[in-house]
């Protein structure tokens, strides 16, 4: 079976609580003492492991999830609370669809909204739009990329890369916003752009040592 050559590195999650109404990332890196760098280089060793590859990554569907989170934390809606409401997705277009709807029926039931599965049956329509859902990614490499090799009987392997510095920054904004109105067509409420954000920045020093922070309060448990 195909394999991939690795080396095994010591990787320290930094956790940063997000602000209630700002998520903003960390503006530097915590220094890290020599002795620990040196110990981390003695420590060395070469394995061979298969991984799996998948379409999207955990951390990019994280990051996605935790941004809508972050836009629709704290949003008060009191026009729905008692009201029959039914979320209208026809005007949503969006990455991870079904989750953004989810989490806007959440909101809305939260609020005291009577969530309905018919139009028809509904006092008031939720029309929820998003304006951006996305990751901007930045990588910045001081070494030696990986170069793959290729081992007779084996397959297709890779040389791991020689850092002695390297970043990976991922940071997602989510922009949304919600339209409700009656069943005549009159305004019900209408919220302002409700923004989130969320990050993941991983630093990669001296080739074994790796500091990551985040504001994803899944990304602790593993």
């Amino acid at each position: 079976m195909p394999g991939r050559i690795v080396w095994h590195r010591f990787t320290i999650l930094i956790m940063i609580q997000p602000n209630p109404t700002t998520h903003r990332r960390p503006s530097r890196v915590f220094p890290v003492g020599a002795a620990a760098l040196a110990a981390a280089l003695f420590a060395t060793g070469c394995t061979s492991s298969s991984q799996t590859q998948r379409p999207r990554t955990g951390i990019e569907q994280l990051l996605l999830s935790t941004a809508v989170d972050h836009a629709l934390e704290g949003v008060e809606i009191p026009q729905v609370n008692g009201k029959k409401v039914f979320v209208e997705g026809s005007m949503l277009e969006a990455y991870d669809r079904p989750y953004v709807l989810g989490s806007i029926r959440a909101l809305l039931s939260e609020n005291g909204a009577l969530l309905q599965t018919g139009r028809d049956d509904a006092e008031i329509i939720v029309e929820p739009r998003s304006g951006a859902l996305g990751t901007d990614v930045a990588d910045a490499l001081l070494g030696i990329p990986s170069i793959p090799i290729i081992i007779p009987g084996a397959g297709t392997s890779e040389f791991p890369e020689v850092v002695l510095y390297s970043s990976n920054k991922q940071n997602t904004v989510s922009k949304l916003a919600l339209l409700g109105y009656y069943q005549d067509g009159a305004n019900a409420f209408s919220t302002e752009s409700l923004s989130g954000t969320a990050y993941f920045n991983r630093y990669k020093f001296l080739l074994l040592l790796t500091v990551n922070f985040t504001d994803i309060p899944e990304r602790a448990r593993y």
